[in-house]
């Protein structure tokens, strides 16, 4: 038996793509279905949603264009005081808006939640650790962090978000200085409403950006462990080493913004380029050498 509609909104930006439609289907599907779920999406795509028939499903066809824009059209026209934000290619659990409202309504009005986000291939939490050596982990912490080393949960040196795997996290509710994007429940007074990204084009690190706007206004940031969603994080295109070199270099000044807004400038942010670089350069590398393996073997 259907549950019946929570005076929940569900704001989700997209273009339109093939996940959106599962990531509905999901939402309908949970313990708390919400009543409203607005697809916020711009003019030149609104053609992509014209079939969505759900009864819950509104659709807002923005003039602006980019993720963080298109939520904030969605948040002002939420129409309930619970508002989650999501991403078009998310699966919640069948539970998982449930446990956030709860742990929410306990957390009091100056609060936002988050779940865990796990990877829908493996299973395992999108911040798992790297199965390597332990003594190369701790030094490459130590590169990105200091001696503060591995922090789940914050920003290190580096600018980069070091979340938390539920296999490691020690409690239920745990406080952390960044919330992903992809699904955060929030208070409806307490949204950021502006589009206070600076750079036009992908929006890197803009949920760093936009936890540091939450915490700005007073809002603790909570991840619930046992809440769960499920993704496949978008795996870096395979270019050429000068596109790559590229891609890092519009990255790199969207993390020093990041740094600057945090105050944490630190030499250290070039380290984790020149470790991301080799890694790249090391990877193009086996996949290579397996591409000519495979090549001497045919019939394989």
């Amino acid at each position: 038996m259907p549950s019946q509609p929570h005076e929940v909104t569900v704001v989700i930006p997209t273009l339109g793509g093939p996940s959106l439609k599962p990531t509905i289907e999901a939402l309908n599907r949970g313990t708390l279905v919400p009543a409203e779920i607005l697809v916020c999406i711009p003019v030149a795509e609104a053609h992509r949603v014209r079939d969505l028939a759900w009864h819950n499903v509104k659709v807002l066809v923005t003039d602006c264009r980019g993720q963080v824009a298109q939520r904030a059209v969605g948040f002002r026209n939420a129409s309930h005081g619970i508002v989650v934000q999501l991403d078009d290619d998310i699966a919640l659990e069948r539970g998982c808006l449930e446990r956030l409202r709860t742990t929410l309504m306990a957390l009091g009005t100056e609060a936002a939640v988050g779940p865990s986000l796990m990877r829908s291939s493996t299973g395992e939490s999108v911040y798992r650790q790297p199965q390597r050596n332990p003594l190369l982990l701790k030094a490459y912490y130590w590169l990105m962090n200091g001696r503060a080393g591995y922090q789940p949960g914050r920003l290190d040196k580096s600018g980069s978000h070091v979340g938390f795997d539920p296999k490691h996290a020690e409690g239920t509710v745990l406080e952390v200085e960044c919330l992903a994007g992809g699904c955060i429940m929030h208070h409806r007074k307490n949204l950021v409403l502006e589009d206070f990204y600076p750079f036009a084009g992908k929006a890197y690190y803009e949920d760093i950006v936009h936890s540091w706007h939450l915490r700005q206004k007073g809002i603790s940031l909570k991840v619930d462990s046992m809440a769960r969603c499920w993704l496949e994080p978008d795996p870096v295109a395979d270019v050429g080493p000068i596109a790559y070199l590229r891609y890092l270099a519009v990255n790199l000044e969207h993390r020093k913004y990041v740094l600057r807004l945090y105050s944490r400038r630190s030499p250290r942010i070039y380290l984790f380029y020149v470790a991301n670089y080799l890694s790249y350069l090391w990877k193009k590398l086996r996949s290579t050498g397996k591409s000519s393996q495979g090549g001497a073997r045919p019939g394989i």
